[in-house]
């Protein structure tokens, strides 16, 4: 593998409209970390079908938690990123495994300022470390809260039904906890919906695991394995993948 300056890079993709168009000597400042054989069998099967594909594709190395973007023998990129953080979680009969998996995958699809549709393992980790019961809310659900509200849904909204007659849908992002209990909204509602989390892009590549952003609170995490499986990157540096990859890409995670 290259490493060292990157020597060439892709013509940029044209970005789109008030999308910010890089130079070929704003991305040639990044100085590409060498790329170490890895210690898990799999990640060196992986690492070698990487080494024999002479096409683009994005190289991300959840020992070294570090993305490459390769062309031929070209290093274009080299950055730190997040991974998963290789843990298990356990609640009410469930077990949940947090890494990112190695393998061959590729860029699906593309996406600027996704919004993250809340997994359910999001909840139980919250009842479990505040030690809450979980209730499961459905669109027909009206449930009375011991001051003598209610929190029901209306249309997309799950909110609040205060005795005034007034309902105040819930924040997109907080979490709905009241009375020791944690509310889980129904998928296809706005609290279900989170902007801003997954950073200004994504790029989908399979199975519920993404390159995406990070939110401006939680960027000096990058570089950690701390996600829940996805590959997190600094939204600067996400920026550039986002233009210069296209869909299709091959994507080799070891």
């Amino acid at each position: 593998m290259a490493s060292g300056l990157a020597l060439a890079f892709l013509a940029p993709a044209a970005p789109a409209a008030g999308q910010a168009q890089y130079s070929v000597a704003e991305m040639n400042e990044v100085v590409a970390e060498a790329i170490k054989t890895p210690s898990h069998p799999e990640s060196r099967r992986v690492l070698s079908l990487a080494d024999a594909d002479k096409g683009t594709k994005i190289l991300v190395s959840t020992e070294q938690r570090r993305l490459w973007l390769i062309s031929g023998r070209d290093t274009l990129m080299s950055v730190p990123v997040a991974v998963g953080m290789g843990r298990s979680f356990e609640f009410e009969g469930r077990r949940f495994w947090f890494e990112t998996p190695r393998g061959k995958r590729k860029v699906l699809s593309k996406q600027p300022n996704p919004v993250w549709n809340v997994p359910e393992w999001h909840y139980l980790e919250r009842a479990k470390s505040q030690g809450l019961e979980v209730v499961r809310l459905t669109k027909d659900d009206i449930i009375e809260l011991s001051d003598g509200t209610f929190i029901l849904t209306i249309g997309a909204n799950v909110g609040r039904l205060h005795t005034s007659g007034n309902f105040w849908p819930f924040t997109p992002g907080n979490e709905i906890i009241f009375d020791g209990k944690i509310f889980v909204p129904p998928f296809g509602t706005a609290q279900r919906a989170v902007p801003d989390a997954l950073g200004p892009y994504k790029l989908d590549t399979g199975d519920g695991y993404l390159i995406h952003g990070t939110h401006i609170y939680n960027e000096d995490s990058v570089g950690d394995a701390v996600s829940h499986g996805c590959v997190r990157m600094r939204n600067d540096d996400l920026a550039i993948l986002y233009q210069v990859v296209p869909v299709g890409t091959a994507v080799y995670i070891f």
